[in-house]
Parts: structure tokens; sequence; C-alpha cells
């Protein structure tokens, strides 16, 4: 490894409050200097974790004067049931704040992979990677109508701010990429950016999470608790999957939009909030308006402006770009040679139809990237894709892989599993060449059973 250290500077009123947790870095693969203080010193940092008890700190007082000045990445360490510094930390932008001792274990992997990226930065191995907060336009990779498109009308959008918008697409199509970046892209992106998934959170759970409680208002509240809404005050909320949110939900959601104001569960008063909603769904809401399973009203007020992703089957040479911006990345990332991309991969990648869209395609570029050791890739280092979705490749992409694929359009009213027996053994028996020793094999069956199947006979 080269001679470098990643310096992390930890600062805590109580030291021993974190050292511990700190000095256990150490036995990371990753070359350290470690430091733990009881004033701000940001000289040089790499990385800054400041350990806060209470709101009414001379050390956050410090930090909020030099801000400006402190440009690695902030950690926060805060003590439990402390809502009211959550939210003022928040609401200044700072979404890296973990809870002792609940969060521990997430705060550990956190700052892990904080030192892996700023360790492979320093070493010039990061050139691909953004921390989320650095995303932007540049990071959405494509040249085809469609996504040029999208962008011209993101950046439109980006600096108005009340206005809200609606992505729609398949799962996988960058939705969340996207939202990121308009957020980033304003003159506001210093300001929160709160992502929820609606469907990652239980029903019974989700409005307390949007919209915070009070003191005892349910068994379990013993403290007050901030809502997302107001943790993302002067900033974003991306409202994921908002196609699965209960009617309920919706009622409430329509609320905020219109009187820009929510109430905590157990609350009396309104809170006003100012942030700017965006949405995403790989629902069909259109349908689930006609079905009422979607109201109507909230449908037209979240889609102010609607953006459509394609799938990546049909962005045509973006599927190709995007493979070679992976394997960049995970070439760095995993310190291989970069590798290149056979004709034959071109046209697989180009005609198969991603299902899973830029989600499959990364992770298929990450494993091809990690278990092969050639310096040029093929369609074999995708064969998990080809034999686990055959239906999915068109037989166009060669005829090294075209030989191996049969398509048979059968209504499956009717046609019963005897006939499709019948028909497949009949096109396999093609694709040999009309061998039957070579079909009879293929199929796993006798000579004299494939004679019978030909025949209609079981």
């Amino acid at each position: 490894m080269p001679n470098i250290k990643i310096t992390i500077c930890s600062i805590s009123d109580d030291v021993s409050a974190i050292s511990s947790v700190i000095s256990n870095l150490n036995s990371t693969r990753y070359p350290l200097d470690i430091s733990c203080l009881k004033v701000l010193d940001h000289a040089d940092s790499d990385i800054i974790i400041i350990h806060l008890e209470e709101l009414k700190s001379k050390l956050l007082d410090d930090f909020i004067r030099s801000r400006d000045k402190i440009e690695a990445p902030v950690m926060f360490v805060l003590r439990d049931g402390n809502s009211i510094l959550v939210s003022v930390l928040a609401k200044m932008g700072y979404n890296d704040l973990f809870v002792f001792p609940d969060e521990l274990f997430k705060f550990t992997a956190h700052l892990k992979e904080k030192i892996k990226e700023r360790y492979l930065y320093l070493t010039g191995n990061l050139k691909n990677s953004l921390d989320p907060s650095e995303q932007d336009f540049s990071s959405l990779i494509g040249n085809s109508e469609n996504s040029l498109s999208i962008i011209s009308i993101a950046k439109k959008i980006a600096h108005s701010t009340s206005i809200n918008s609606l992505i729609l697409g398949e799962t996988g199509t960058g939705k969340g990429m996207l939202a990121r970046a308009i957020h980033n892209y304003a003159s506001s992106k210093n300001s929160p950016y709160v992502e929820v998934t609606c469907t990652a959170i239980p029903e019974n759970l989700l409005e307390s999470e949007l919209f915070g409680y009070e003191r005892g208002a349910f068994t379990d509240a013993k403290n007050q608790k901030p809502g997302l809404f107001e943790l993302a005050e002067n900033g974003t909320i991306f409202l994921d999957e908002i196609g699965d949110l209960s009617l309920g939900l919706q009622a409430k959601l329509l609320r905020v939009i219109e009187r820009k104001v929510i109430r905590r569960l157990g609350g009396v008063k309104d809170i006003p909030v100012n942030t700017r909603i965006i949405s995403a769904t790989n629902r069909d809401l259109d349908k689930l308006v006609a079905e009422k399973r979607f109201r109507i009203d909230l449908y037209y007020r979240l889609k102010v402006v609607t953006i459509k992703l394609k799938p990546l089957r049909e962005r045509g040479n973006d599927s190709v770009l995007l493979t070679e911006h992976f394997i960049k990345e995970f070439c760095s990332q995993y310190e291989r040679p970069v590798k290149k991309i056979s004709k034959e991969l071109v046209d697989f990648i180009l005609h198969y139809r991603w299902p899973g869209n830029i989600r499959e395609l990364k992770n298929a570029v990450e494993t091809a990237v990690v278990l092969y050791e050639d310096e040029v890739l093929k369609p074999p280092h995708f064969e998990n894709l080809i034999q686990g979705t055959v239906d999915d490749i068109i037989p166009t992409i060669g005829d090294s892989y075209s030989s191996k694929v049969i398509n048979m359009n059968l209504n499956f009213e009717t046609t019963s599993l005897g006939q499709l027996e019948k028909i497949y053994a009949k096109e396999v028996l093609v694709k040999a060449s009309g061998n039957k020793s070579k079909t009879a094999k293929i199929l796993g069956i006798s000579r004299p059973k494939l004679d019978k199947l030909l025949n209609g006979h079981k």
C-alpha cells in the first residue's frame, strides 16, 4: 500500500465516551491516524466525528462558527432521546447522525465505508464513485434522446423548490439517483435531503415517521420526536414507492401539500413546513386512480411535473455506456486492471431485456469484475443472466448464442403438456441438425423414448 494514512479526528466533551469504539478501527486494512480531542480541530483531517450530549454545547457552538471552513465529512454521535438536537443538525443539512448505543453497529459500518472511500480517493483509485451528497446530473450516464431530455427537464425544475415532481419508471431505472441529482443541482443543495421508501416502513409506523409524535402519544412514546417532513425543512423529501401508500396516509399527505403544515401524532397544533416533495413509483397511477386505490386529487398535486424514465432495454447504447462506467468503477474499487468489452458482449448487452434495469446491469458487472481475471469481458462472464433468464434474450445477439435459444410462442389455453413436450422435442431436433442421438442426450431420454415422443406417444 502507498504510504498514506487516513486521519480521523474524534471530538467530544467526554473523550472516553467514543474513544473505545474508534480505537477498534485500527484492525481495518487501511492505515489510520486517530486522535481524540476535547476541542474542535479540523486541520488536515480526512474524517471528523463529533460527539454531542446536548443542544447547549460549547462544542456545537464552535462547530457552527467554523462549519464553512470544514471540508472533511462530519459524522455526529448523539445521546439517545435528544430529538431536538437531531432536528437541528438535520436542518443544517447533516445526514450522518447516529444515536448511541442503539446505532453503534450502524455507525461503525458507515465509518468503515467512509474510510475505504477516502483511501481509494487519496490513492487515485476512486474516480467514479460519488458520495450521494455529491451526485449531480453528470453521474446520470447516457446520451440517448430520452436521457438528454430528462436531464434538460430536471435542470429546469431543480431551482423551483415549490414545484412537486413525480418520477415514473420500472424498478432499477434510477429514480432515486435522479431525485438526488435534482436536489443537489438546486441552490439549496446544502439543505436537508430526506429519502423515504414508503414500503420499507410498516404501515402502522409510517405515519409517525413522516409526521413525528408527541411524548405520550402512544405507549412507547417516551420522548417527543420530529417527523421526516420537519427534518427536511427548506430542503427535499423524496417519497419512493408512493403508489403503495394507503388511502389514509394519502389524505394526510394531501393536507401537507395543500396547507403546508403537519401535525404530529398526539399533537394539537399545526407545524408549518417548507419542503419540496419529489415522489416516485413503478406502479401505474392512472390505473390505481381508476380503481379508486389512489386519490385523484393527490395524484394531480404530486404530478405538477412528471418525468418518465424509460427501461434500460429501450435506451439503446446507454446500456453499453453504463457497462463501461461500472467496469471502471468496480475495477477501481477492487483494485483490478480496467477490463475491455468484447463485441459479442456488446451485442448481448444491447439485446438482453434487463428486467432489473440499471440495478441488474450494475450487479452483473460487479460479479464479472470480482470473479474473472480475464482482461476482456465476454458473454460467458454474464452466464448467470444467460442461464437464469433465457426467455429475456433476443436471438439476434450472435450465432453462438442464438443457436442455443428456442423461442416458442404458444397459446397456453389450447396447448397441453403432451403437445408441449412434442413441440419442444421437435425444436431441439432442429437445433441438433436432425441428429436424434444428440437430441435424446440433450433431452435426457433414450432414443426409443424420443421416437415415441416425436410420434405423439408417451
